[in-house]
């Protein structure tokens, strides 16, 4: 009696195991049609991306992961060409626009594997060194960061800043005395503070001053003495190009980016 069920008991998971599997090729068969019209339809990404979950789905079916491998394979190099080619494309689309929003600023080469850097012509050191205001930073990544330069005969040790207009306001984050971010420089009686506010410790600092470059903002230097003026048309002119500047960068970026990416698929095809 225990023979006769344990024999019925494996012919029942025999028969479902044969069911499953019945049922998964069905299914991916289905899949592959539909990975097939995209191909037709020139959608390779699509179908790159549906293979990948054809694997996912049937990780433990190999002829079926050896079929969607194989599919993968045989348009990767159509693929990779096709993403490159749109990249250089918007590329060169980008590249007008780079050119004349670049206008205001002098590019500076980076060293030793760094980035270069965009300065505006009106914030450089020979035309601003005696003056309080702000500038923005800007790297050819499209890393963008807000810069406080006092100036004066005492120090302020400003840590942050609160930049407004009637009742609206941002506060930055607070850099403290003697981080890296935090300079001071003292020469035959003139004293100067440099806070470089980057990865986001402006907390939206230069959004607000591009969106209201047209109203008079003012800016108070919070340390342990204010320091308080009304910014500059130009200056806030500058942080909205370069807020402009740096979107058309940082897309171009990551452009560069992924054609390099495919460029290192393309070679171990």
């Amino acid at each position: 009696m225990k023979t006769t069920i344990g024999y019925l008991g494996s012919i029942l998971i025999i028969t479902l195991l044969i069911s499953c599997t019945s049922t998964a090729e069905k299914k991916a068969e289905v899949d592959f049609a539909r990975v097939e019209k995209l191909i037709t339809n020139h959608e390779l990404s699509n179908a790159m991306e549906f293979l990948d979950s054809i694997m996912v789905w049937n990780k433990d079916n190999y002829g079926i992961v050896g079929k969607a491998l194989k599919r993968k394979n045989a348009i990767a190099l159509d693929y990779h060409k096709g993403i490159i080619e749109m990249s250089q494309s918007r590329i060169q689309a980008l590249d007008p626009q780079v050119a004349a929003l670049s206008k205001g600023f002098i590019f500076k080469p980076g060293e030793a594997g760094l980035p270069g850097t965009y300065e505006h012509k009106r914030q450089t050191v020979e035309s601003s060194w005696n003056r309080t205001f702000l500038k923005v930073g800007l790297n050819e990544h499209g890393d963008v960061w807000l810069v406080s330069h006092y100036y004066g005969t005492e120090w302020i040790d400003h840590t942050s800043l609160r930049i407004y207009d009637n009742d609206n306001y941002i506060l930055t984050d607070t850099i403290g005395l003697g981080h890296e971010w935090n300079r001071k420089v003292e020469d035959m009686g003139d004293r100067w503070e440099t806070i470089e506010f980057r990865d986001g410790s402006d907390a939206g600092a230069l959004a607000f001053i591009a969106e209201n470059y047209k109203k008079p903002i003012k800016v108070r230097l919070t340390g342990k003495k204010f320091q308080y003026i009304v910014l500059e048309n130009y200056d806030k002119e500058a942080i909205k190009n370069g807020m402009e500047l740096a979107q058309v960068l940082k897309e171009r970026y990551g452009l560069q980016q992924t054609i390099e990416l495919h460029q290192a698929e393309l070679r171990k095809l």
